[in-house]
Order: C-alpha cells, then structure tokens, then sequence
C-alpha cells in the first residue's frame, strides 16, 4: 500500500485508538493492516469511510478512471495478496462469524444457512419482526446513552426518537430499573459499545461489546420474561468465550464476563447478575464450534433442516423456505392425524 492507512490516519489528526472506534474494528485489526496484512474489504470500507477518504486512496493499487465494484476488489485482493490468510475474508455471504449467527448455526444448519446468506433469500421474503427483541435494542440505547453522559431526560428523548410507533410502557420499565439497579455498579466504564474482532481457529469473529465497567468486567444487558437456568447457560455460552477472546486480543488482558438479566413479572422487574466464568478451555470449546459450522458452510449440499432441537421448528421464520427447498412439513402439515392400525 503505497499511501499507506497508517499515513492517511496521521494526517487526518487521529490516534489508532480513535480511528479504530470511529471505524468500528479492534485495534488488533487496525494494527495488523497497518502493517500491510490483507484484510476484508468490509474493513477497508469502514476505514475509508471514517478517514473520509476513497476506498482507492488506500489500496492505491486498484486506481481505476472509475470507482472499483467489490468483485472487482475481491479478486485482486486474491491476485495479488498471495499469502493473504484464510480467516482475512469473510466466511460468510453475510459477513463475519458472530455469536448470534453461530447460535443459529448449531441450532439448525439449514436456518444458520438462510439467516447469513449461504442459501439465497427471496427478494420477496419478508424478515421478521420480533417486539422483545425491539424492547430489547430501545433499553441498550438507553443504556448507552446514560453511560455515555446524557442525563435521564436526554436518554429517554433518544429512545423515544429510534422506537417511533412502539409504546414506550413497553420499554420504559426496563430503562427505569437499570438506572436504578444497574447504572451505578457500573462506575466509570472503560468502554462503551465496542466493535471489536478475534481470530478463532481461523474464523474471523465479530463482537460488539455492551460495556466493560470499572473493574474489568464485560457486562452484557439481557432484557427477558423468563430467567435462563444459570447453570444450563453457563455450560452453553457461546458469546462470554468469544467477548473474552476478543477483548484479550485487543486488549492482552484476560476478563471476567457477566450477564445483566431484567426479568420482567407481574410484580415488577427483577435485576438478575449471572457471571460466566471463562478459561482457555471454554474458547477452545467454541472454536471447535465454528470448526463445525465453517465446514457446513463451506459445503451447503450437506445442509439440512434440524427439526430435533429444543426451539423446534414451528416458531421458525424459514420454515416455509424449508418446505419449498427441503419438502418439510408448513405449519397447516399435517391437518389432521392418521390412525395407523
């Protein structure tokens, strides 16, 4: 790279600390293409975008009379790179590994394949909407907009402008009883919100962290009806080994993990802390996971429906998607029982 990222970002005044928030990437990543490593060009994009500057100016190589498409990008970068890694492009259509996006995968196979891309989507498909997942986005943005210095009030006008046709006594307990259960043992946060990114086992893996508090703890926000068992979610988490391992990778500082439960009742809302431990031996566990779900993708013919989990398939959004390339059963099948003599 000729210009250089590391140039463009002394001359638009930013650290790399900045520049990596601004960009929303680890300062791993930012470090690591400084260097002159390859990365994806999801990365390229978003630091571009943050330096204000064209995506040409910092992969000068790829100079064109006209601005480059993707394609375009994507086959030089392979043409040229050489020894460019496996895990610097995505593995997925969708992008990078996630845990919401491995969940889906372990899951169900086929449902992890429609939800990242790996079996095209309908143009028509309608994705679903989900309230208590919305309930859910309007109390993090509270929270981040408290952590981040807005008095109440303020908070509450931000919510109230991103949920514009949700009623607010949908969300507002919630915001309340984080203010007054949670807010404070916070403290002073180290970080609020931070996008950042791991290599596992050669998968590339994004993490967006809700806040690390003082004293070094991630802390996760969980807005539910129902508490989990904690012993259960503990032994199954998917997302505190990968937060740990990214922010260690970002950071070089080992972490411990917690879950914020706000559990709504009829009495109330209840303020749950569920910590998760985590060792070497947990994230070993999930890369061995991606191992699975990578390869799955890497070869969609061997994809198939998993009715024979504990969310089942009735609740699915893909169940018709199923039905139409799998021949499974739509919500109307079977109409009526067969007796078999």
């Amino acid at each position: 790279m000729s210009m250089g990222i590391a140039e463009l970002r002394v001359q638009a005044q930013l650290s790399p600390k900045q520049l990596a928030q601004i960009a929303g990437i680890s300062r791993a990543t930012l470090q690591r293409l400084e260097q002159g490593h390859f990365g994806n060009l999801r990365t390229y994009e978003r630091i571009a975008y943050a330096l204000q500057t064209d995506l040409a100016n910092i992969l000068p190589e790829f100079k064109a009379p006209s601005r480059p498409t993707s394609e375009d990008l994507l086959k030089d970068l392979l043409a040229n790179s050489g020894s460019a890694a496996p895990e610097d492009m995505p593995e997925l259509p969708a992008g990078n590994w996630s845990p919401t996006r491995l969940t889906d995968w372990l899951l169900c196979p086929a449902k992890g394949a429609w939800s990242t891309g790996v079996f095209d989507v309908p143009s028509d498909f309608e994705w679903p909407t989900y309230e208590r997942a919305a309930v859910g986005k309007a109390v993090h943005k509270y929270a981040e907009s408290r952590l981040g210095g807005e008095d109440p009030n303020a908070a509450l006008l931000t919510v109230a402008d991103t949920t514009v046709g949700m009623d607010p006594e949908l969300w507002l307990p919630f915001v309340e009883a984080w203010d007054a259960s949670i807010h404070l043992t916070i403290g002073m946060p180290q970080t609020i919100e931070q996008r950042l990114e791991v290599v596992l086992g050669g998968h590339r893996i994004t993490a967006v962290i809700d806040v690390v508090d003082e004293n070094g703890t991630i802390r996760d926000l969980k807005t539910t009806q129902r508490l989990p068992n904690p012993i259960s979610t503990a032994r199954e988490s998917l997302q505190a080994p990968i937060y740990v391992a990214a922010w260690r990778e970002t950071t070089g500082e080992m972490a411990s993990f917690a879950l914020d439960y706000l559990a709504h009742h009829k009495s109330g809302i209840d303020y749950v802390q569920m910590p998760i431990s985590v060792t070497d031996t947990d994230i070993d566990r999930v890369t061995r996971q991606l191992d699975y779900a990578a390869d799955l993708a890497s070869r969609p013919e061997r994809i198939i429906p998993n009715p024979i989990n504990k969310y089942g398939c009735t609740s699915c959004a893909f169940l018709v998607l199923c039905h139409e390339k799998f021949g499974t059963l739509t919500l109307d099948a079977p109409r009526q029982t067969v007796a078999v003599s």
